[in-house]
């Protein structure tokens, strides 16, 4: 456990401070201090909270004595505990076991001399290296990195980590680089962004080569901006079409009634991506092939959607499509990642029907956590309730299809 006052103390005294009657080349200082020192409780909160969670990681392993995946159980549980996407718990669980190889390193975080970023990014630099070289990383590490930037503490681990053990190094990042994968963010006003992970040459190539095409268009007179260029082109050399909503891709966009026959002002809801104004729906629905838009009414009772359902093993098309739409994102609490399962609430070996009231959408690692030793998933047809090996209860029910519609005059 860190040594420091007691939060309510803490705070009191940060509360406490005279920020009157400073002269004028001092003006703010106190508040300057004030933030600095709630940096400092910040990180010792945040050191303790890596310390709980490698003490949790340890306990597990030991309660699940080889079956299952103890990592994985542990993500499950910091992710619902701290309402995070597994992705995030996941990352907290790497902070936790790199600290507990980076004794010194970790100090640094506990006293409040290096942030999470900074001690998350050793932890990931120094995680190839056998103990004994970890033991001399973390002290060569420790020496340096304090008054460093995240970026330049990584850097600086990362010659220390490749002076102490080349061969590790190069086989780290052979796997690091392997790993490519392509994710979108939904941002506000129908914008999304695109990210694009793999080798760094591979990369800077893409970007220079977007850069330079829109480089020569502005030079001939394009008015349109670089960053607006770059992107017009990626999706028209992805898709191989001027307009990415002239590909063969069905677009869902769930709306009410009087938006659909009125034009009312209620979001409609781009499936994959959230709320947009009717009249972004609108321009979708004006540009795009016939075939290539579907639009879903809600029920107007409780929001949801209704479908006949089936009983196979394997959910069918329509009910699959049902489900994702209903739930758009992972159902384990706490998680925001995209459906890649149809999941059998109750498993279909023990009796669970092929219905959309058994079904639920999770993501890849969720799908595993479920099974893992320890973990049950109840449902009552639209409420599932996950309880973890710690006897932990959280719930998760699936959003309505238009968000921040009051429906409760409906059901007067």
């Amino acid at each position: 456990m860190f040594e420091t006052a007691p939060t309510d103390a803490v705070l009191a005294h940060v509360r406490g401070f005279d920020f009157s009657g400073e002269p004028a080349h001092e003006c703010g200082a106190a508040r300057v201090d004030a933030v600095r020192e709630l940096d400092r409780i910040i990180r010792a909160a945040q050191a303790e909270q890596a310390t709980q969670i490698a003490a949790l990681i340890d306990e597990r392993f030991a309660m699940m004595a080889g079956s299952g995946d103890p990592v994985l159980s542990v993500i499950g549980e910091i992710s619902m505990a701290r309402t995070i996407g597994p992705t995030a718990a996941g990352n907290q669980i790497e902070l936790a076991m790199g600290m507990a190889r980076m004794p010194q390193v970790f100090t640094l975080f506990r006293d409040g001399i290096i942030s999470e970023a900074t001690a998350r990014a050793v932890a990931i630099e120094t995680r190839s290296l056998h103990v004994d070289d970890g033991i001399v990383a973390d002290a060569e590490i420790a020496a340096k990195i304090a008054g460093m930037t995240t970026v330049q503490a990584r850097q600086c681990a990362a010659r220390i980590v490749i002076g102490l053990d080349a061969e590790a190094a190069h086989e780290r990042a052979r796997r690091n680089r392997a790993d490519a994968r392509v994710t979108m963010t939904p941002e506000s006003d129908g914008v999304a962004t695109l990210h694009v992970r793999g080798p760094a040459e591979e990369i800077l190539a893409a970007y220079k080569t977007l850069d330079d095409w829109a480089t020569g268009l502005r030079s001939t007179g394009d008015p349109r901006t670089r960053g607006r260029i770059m992107g017009q082109t990626l999706v028209e050399r992805v898709t191989g079409l001027a307009y990415a909503d002239e590909a063969d891709v069905e677009i869902q966009l769930v709306l009410d009634a009087e938006t659909l026959l009125a034009g009312g002002d209620t979001p409609v809801d781009l499936v994959g991506f959230g709320p947009i104004s009717p009249d972004v729906a609108d321009e979708i629905i004006a540009r795009a092939r016939t075939a290539s838009v579907r639009r879903l009414l809600i029920d107007p009772v409780d929001g949801s959607l209704l479908v006949r359902e089936s009983r196979r093993r394997r959910f069918d098309r329509t009910t699959s499509a049902h489900i994702r739409t209903r739930d758009r994102r992972c159902r384990q609490p706490g998680c925001d990642l995209s459906i890649r399962d149809d999941d059998h609430i109750v498993d279909y070996q023990h009796g669970g029907q092929t219905t959309a009231d058994n079904g639920q959408g999770l993501c890849k690692r969720s799908h595993t956590l479920k099974h893992q030793p320890g973990w049950q998933v109840t449902g009552d047809g639209k409420i599932t309730t996950w309880r973890t090996p710690t006897g932990h209860e959280y719930r998760s029910t699936p959003p309505p299809v238009l968000p921040g519609r009051d429906l409760g005059h409906l059901r007067q």
